[in-house]
């Protein structure tokens, strides 16, 4: 935690860094900068900037204590490099001379108000003002994002045509990739913990499981003891992953189940849970015919990123870099 405050702390210090690029400052001396991250040709990102995007992030999920700042490094890092590539694919667009015609900008305005903020423009310049931005600094700033959106896709995706034999090739080698998913067909009913002198959960599993064994149909009797929501559908959950819905102990009894199979009791946090397997389906190969669009969008997205890759190095090759690293603590 002390290591946390003090890195968190560093951010907020100013950092002293020196530009060493006689060309870029026209020989004069080091200057002390204040809290730079990195230069792209004249251009300056600071530190501030890279937190601002990475607070925008919840880096902070799922990660244990003691792996936050190394974590946070990596977004630091990750965030940083994208900011870089921006600068150099504005600064392409420059050379290139790139440009919109000016209501490609009022059109991206106009559809930004109508899904965010009820199609009323006062509430997009309250929220700028909020956060103290002029209306005229985010036009400007979504224009770019319009421009590096056209320069990535005239460089990288009006390249990518995967070819019938690149995509046949594709399935061939890792069918396995493209599989219909695992679903299980779930019926479940659900015991609140007893209120004050009413049946234990323990007390009602037992009456469900006799009724059970005389013939009434699970559905019946979860209308009539589920305490849930799905209890008016006979407390059936429909097909699912188990293990994006239901809780490990859960998962566990429904894989042990055969379908048509019900679980004895499963107690927890003092709720009970009888569990029905109604169906299982098991993931299945795809036909090629089924698979081919899959096939094509695993392609298109492989090769995207290696385009991308080659591009954003030749315009670093091309450009002066120069990442100043944080401080070590």
């Amino acid at each position: 935690m002390r290591a946390m405050l003090f890195f968190f702390a560093a951010l907020a210090l100013v950092m002293s860094a020196y530009s060493s690029d006689s060309s870029n400052n026209n020989g004069s001396t080091a200057m002390l900068l204040d809290g730079v991250a990195a230069y792209v040709n004249s251009d300056m990102i600071t530190i501030s900037e890279v937190m601002m995007e990475v607070r925008r992030s919840p880096w902070t999920s799922d990660v244990p204590a003691a792996q936050r700042e190394r974590r946070l490094r990596e977004m630091y890092t990750a965030t940083l490099n994208a900011l870089i590539d921006r600068k150099l694919i504005l600064a392409y667009v420059s050379k290139s001379k790139m440009s919109l015609q000016s209501w490609a900008v009022d059109n991206r305005v106009r559809e930004i108000v109508a899904q965010n903020f009820g199609g009323d423009q006062t509430k997009l310049h309250q929220l700028l003002a909020d956060r103290k931005i002029t209306f005229e600094e985010w036009k400007k700033n979504l224009e770019e994002d319009l421009l590096v959106s056209a320069a990535r896709f005239q460089n990288v995706e009006s390249r990518i045509k995967p070819t019938p034999a690149e995509i046949r090739a594709e399935y061939d080698a890792n069918k396995g990739r493209y599989q219909t998913e695992k679903a299980v067909a779930v019926s479940m009913i659900i015991l609140d913990p007893p209120s004050d002198g009413g049946k234990d959960v323990k007390e009602r599993a037992r009456e469900i499981e006799d009724k059970l064994s005389e013939g009434v149909a699970f559905a019946e009797l979860a209308r009539l003891y589920s305490s849930d929501t799905k209890a008016a559908q006979g407390g059936s959950w429909g097909k699912v992953n188990p293990e994006d819905v239901f809780r490990k102990e859960i998962v566990n009894m429904l894989a042990r189940l055969n379908p048509g199979e019900v679980s004895p009791l499963i107690v927890l946090d003092d709720y009970g849970y009888i569990v029905r397997k109604d169906e299982q389906q098991d993931g299945r190969t795809l036909t090629f015919e089924e698979a081919a669009p899959y096939v094509e969008s695993h392609l298109r997205m492989k090769k995207a990123e290696e385009l991308y890759k080659a591009w954003m190095q030749r315009l670093r090759d091309e450009a002066y870099v120069k990442i100043f690293e944080l401080p070590s603590l």
